[in-house]
């Protein structure tokens, strides 16, 4: 099979790693995508959240839109990564069927990228929860950087999440790719605390956590649907697994992708 990314990012490295027996290929524009007609695109390619409005819009929404379009007139697959900030986090156990009500403009520009992206039909819409590693640029890299650091992790005990590891978030991912599967699935780890994220993480660095008593906010993800595909997951074992893998892996080096 013959599959496209749409950067060279971190997601894309290891993903290819999880996807080694396929074709690999990265396309930067939709011309490259007709000629080079790929069986599936997987929108790899994501402007972050603190990142300016502009691009944010125009690589999370309109590149990817024009990807999409391209991929849709060769037949491809897309599967669009999406993200829990498509909503406002007042309720929780958001299922693939809430109600959308943006987080910011970061979740504006996504939840219009998959809109566009389900519009064309032969799709996988993937809402990620709060996806992470040692060195990921998402919601729990301060934290990972403080006790990389040695230093104590404050966090907010009001705030809860559904995180993953790029690591198993990139399992999962090739194998929806290989079972072929369509439609929109939440894909994140069991709902936990902020507070007791850090712990976990406070623990195998051996540093300590300080309470903070912020604003609620609820972002966990309803997985009814991921579990349904045999798929569960700790939150421990993806940490230390997350950790053992970047030891032991330079997912820099040995990719073939091209």
């Amino acid at each position: 099979m013959k599959i496209a990314f749409t950067d060279e990012g971190e997601l894309a490295r290891v993903l290819a790693r999880s996807l080694k027996n396929n074709e690999i290929i990265i396309v930067d524009n939709p011309q490259r995508v007709i000629n080079e007609k790929p069986d599936v695109v997987i929108h790899t390619l994501d402007i972050p959240y603190f990142e300016n409005k502009s691009y944010v819009w125009n690589f999370n929404t309109w590149y990817a839109s024009n990807i999409a379009r391209a991929a849709h007139k060769v037949n491809a697959t897309n599967i669009y990564l999406s993200t829990f900030m498509i909503f406002n986090g007042k309720k929780g156990y958001y299922h693939e069927n809430s109600t959308p009500d943006p987080l910011n403009y970061y979740g504006i520009s996504k939840l219009v990228g998959e809109t566009g992206t389900a519009s064309l039909g032969n799709f996988l819409i993937i809402r990620c929860g709060v996806v992470y590693s040692l060195n990921y640029k998402g919601l729990l890299a301060s934290f990972f950087k403080a006790a990389l650091n040695g230093k104590n992790l404050k966090c907010n005990k009001n705030f809860y999440i559904s995180p993953i590891s790029i690591y198993s978030l990139s399992n999962i991912i090739a194998k929806f790719v290989n079972d072929e599967i369509k439609g929109v699935i939440n894909v994140g780890g069991p709902r936990i605390s902020i507070v007791e994220m850090c712990n976990l993480i406070a623990d195998l660095f051996g540093v300590n956590v300080i309470e903070l008593n912020g604003k609620k906010y609820d972002f966990s993800l309803d997985t009814w649907l991921l579990n349904t595909f045999n798929i569960k997951l700790s939150l421990k074992e993806d940490l230390v697994n997350a950790i053992e893998y970047r030891v032991l892996n330079n997912e820099r080096k040995g990719i073939s992708i091209t």
